[in-house]
């Protein structure tokens, strides 16, 4: 089947957005992981982590992953670790020393009393700390993952809905421009004809009625605009593979409201004109559409 106007077949288009959101939780020895991914609109795919001081060293690996999901967007990682894990106390002497003898350096050019405590000393940052044993990042990695999976598949399918919505709405309003662009086209040799009649009864170079109509010609921009219409739906339906198009489609949709920016410079006819109008506004709209696109 025919998509009237636009010359495109109808089909199953892969046009992928960029708003997602993923959740997945499981157990693993008495932990219980709980994994949240958030997906929103950005010029680049970038990922941010809010994970456990122990577990960073997982990022590089948990970002690898979602960039096979994920190739333009600001993804926000969040993996939370909640259970009973053997602690060890972790004494850090040698800054304790450091400290110690601060304090008694000050203690003597202030000429203090009292003596300095062992619970002084503990309250200090780093002096005393826990350190998790007995599990590492190379032993919860098989869960996390398991996690990614889940998570990534929630988050793949939200941005594949909000595709398909965006690429509805996209090629309604392009079938729209197309529908005016007809009426311009039509339109258009009607009114040069007409300004040619009367510039020639109050003109008679012929250079000069030729300059005077080729300054309100729009023909070349019909042609143009055209052009970046049909390039623009070919792209969004043979986006079989999830290929990121957005910038492309962004760039399309530039050229689009340049042409249309020119004709409504150039027309001088009422009808023409709110064409164009049109034309210009649902051109706006595909270009704010468009920055939902991967």
């Amino acid at each position: 089947m025919q998509k009237k106007g636009l010359g495109m077949k109808t089909g199953k288009n892969m046009i992928v957005g960029m708003t997602g959101f993923g959740r997945a939780q499981c157990q693993y020895k008495q932990l219980q992981l709980n994994l949240q991914i958030r997906s929103v609109n950005h010029r680049f795919c970038e990922v941010v982590f809010h994970i456990p001081e122990n577990f960073i060293c997982l990022e590089g690996r948990i970002k690898k992953y979602i960039q096979k999901y994920v190739k333009r967007g600001r993804v926000t990682v969040n993996l939370s670790i909640h259970g009973n894990l053997d602690a060890k106390v972790i004494i850090d002497q040698e800054l304790a020393r450091r400290y110690f003898r601060s304090l008694r350096n000050l203690k003597k050019t202030l000429n203090l009393s009292g003596e300095i405590s062992l619970a002084q000393l503990s309250n200090f940052p780093g002096v005393l700390g826990l350190r998790e044993v007995g599990l590492s990042d190379k032993m919860v990695w098989p869960a996390v993952e398991k996690l990614l999976r889940s998570a990534c598949s929630d988050l793949r399918a939200m941005r594949l809905k909000e595709g398909r919505a965006v690429s509805k709405d996209m090629l309604s309003r392009a079938s729209k421009i197309h529908k005016k662009l007809l009426f311009v086209k039509r339109r258009t040799p009607v009114v040069i004809a007409a300004k040619r009649r009367r510039i020639k009864e109050i003109a008679g170079n012929i250079e000069e009625i030729s300059g005077i109509i080729k300054a309100c010609d729009i023909s070349e921009e019909v042609m143009r605009l055209g052009f970046h219409l049909k390039n623009f739906a070919a792209k969004v339906y043979s986006n079989r593979h999830h290929n990121p198009i957005g910038k492309e489609l962004d760039f399309i949709a530039q050229e689009m409201q340049r042409e249309a920016n020119t004709m409504g410079a150039k027309c001088q006819d009422a009808l023409l004109g709110a064409a164009v109008i049109e034309i210009k506004s649902q051109v706006e709209k595909i270009r704010e559409q468009v920055q939902n696109v991967e």
